[in-house]
């Protein structure tokens, strides 16, 4: 991996678990789908670590978001406090291609929002977004139709 491509400036700051100021509930797991790595880095002919940011991005099919951390709680409550969800159907990683172009992945997922009786999440609509895009949705929570 070319570690010239990979800046300090991180895409999502963690805190208690999770992307701070993020419209959805990205936990820190997600590191590496965010492709932010710990990496060691030289100054001074210094080494030191660092987390470092990278185009990488890789969601993949099966990752579920919701818009609060509350959702991870028990059902009966986190129904009530859930506003959207989505579950990504299919995606494709962004990668470099044999000429070392960026290629911007592929991310289909579906919006859930609760039932009017608020006992399940019902499927509302299916989007498709570039990775890159995909980031940009579960940081501000903006679909344009």
């Amino acid at each position: 991996m070319d570690n010239r491509k990979r800046h300090s400036q991180l895409v999502a700051d963690f805190v208690s678990g999770y992307a701070k100021g993020w419209d959805m509930a990205v936990k820190e797991c997600y590191r590496n789908e965010l492709d932010i790595k710990y990496t060691e880095r030289k100054k001074n002919k210094q080494s030191f670590w660092e987390w470092t940011q990278g185009p990488y991005f890789s969601f993949a099919e099966g990752h579920l978001f919701y818009d609060t951390p509350k959702a991870y709680g028990k059902w009966e409550q986190a129904i009530k406090v859930i506003k959207i969800a989505c579950q990504i159907t299919s995606a494709t990683p962004t990668i470099l291609d044999r000429n070392t172009n960026l290629i911007e992945g592929i991310v289909n997922f579906t919006i859930y929002k609760p039932d009017e009786k608020l006992t399940f999440l019902k499927a509302v609509k299916n989007y498709k977004l570039s990775q890159k895009e995909f980031v940009n949705f579960l940081k501000t929570g903006v679909l344009h139709d």
